[in-house]
């Protein structure tokens, strides 16, 4: 009796850790990293102000004009994510509803569609916006500025971006230069007063911000910029925007590598 009773407990325990094994490799939501996980996100965009038959971009900083963001979710196999896949938005200028420059949700039917608006803060410049799910992460940007700046941009075809040096310690406090030259579709230099905004996803600029816009100071078509170190990682991916023209570059982050102990030491 106690010998069957002993296979019975066997059996079942075999059976249970065979099920949990199962239920593992198989995947049971939208957090594993199976077929339904977040594979893909792309992003579509609508302005109200097209509605009324103004020019929709870029978006005015007035405070309340907004645009509409669609995040599109798929998985590996190009299918809608599971229902209830969490995301986060996040904007460096700009808020989402309430206030926040963060937004988190969760897609709500099959579609794998979640929507959001985006409502215009009053500083001018590159508001990037990302949206991340499941350790997928999507980019993009839209441009916030005042109706009077329209007047004095408009010619930025090129842009090159330089950095001296171009590598630095990531302790918080190592800086370097960021130079943008920016000229026109003749290669000339652009006009006075181009705006130019400045992104970086580690590090700071000297506004204490990720983001620094700025207009170029004479007819040559260049705007220079302190770039503040991070403090970890590998690099500092920096942008710059004009006039619907990005350009990035990579700043390397170096570590001191430690002394040697001598021997006996």
């Amino acid at each position: 009796m106690m010998k069957k009773k002993y296979l019975y407990y066997s059996f079942m325990s075999i059976f249970v850790i065979c099920v949990s094994a199962l239920f593992i490799s198989c995947g049971s939501g939208p957090s594993d990293t199976g077929l339904g996980a977040t594979s893909t996100i792309q992003f579509e965009y609508r302005n109200i102000c097209e509605a009324y038959g103004c020019d929709p971009f870029p978006i005015p900083a007035d405070g309340f004009s907004s645009i509409h963001i669609k995040a599109i979710l798929t998985d590996r196999s190009g299918e809608p994510v599971y229902v209830l896949t969490p995301l986060t938005f996040t904007t460096t200028l700009g808020h989402f509803p309430g206030g926040a420059t963060s937004y988190s949700v969760e897609t709500i039917d099959d579609s794998g569609i979640v929507e959001v608006s985006l409502i215009a803060g009053t500083t001018s410049g590159v508001a990037f916006i990302t949206c991340s799910s499941n350790d997928v992460t999507q980019a993009d940007y839209t441009v916030f500025t005042d109706w009077e700046a329209i007047d004095v941009i408009g010619n930025t075809a090129s842009i090159a971006l330089e950095a001296e040096p171009t590598s630095i310690l990531p302790d918080g406090i190592s800086s370097t230069t960021i130079t943008a030259t920016l000229t026109d579709r003749a290669g000339e230099p652009v006009t006075m007063g181009t705006y130019v905004s400045f992104h970086t996803d580690s590090g700071k600029f000297p506004n204490n911000s990720v983001t620094y816009t700025t207009q170029t100071p004479d007819e040559e078509g260049i705007v220079r910029v302190s770039l503040i170190a991070g403090t970890g990682g590998e690099k500092a991916n920096v942008c710059a925007y004009s006039n619907g023209v990005t350009q990035c570059i990579a700043v390397e982050y170096t570590y001191e590598e430690e002394e040697p102990v001598p021997e006996g030491g």
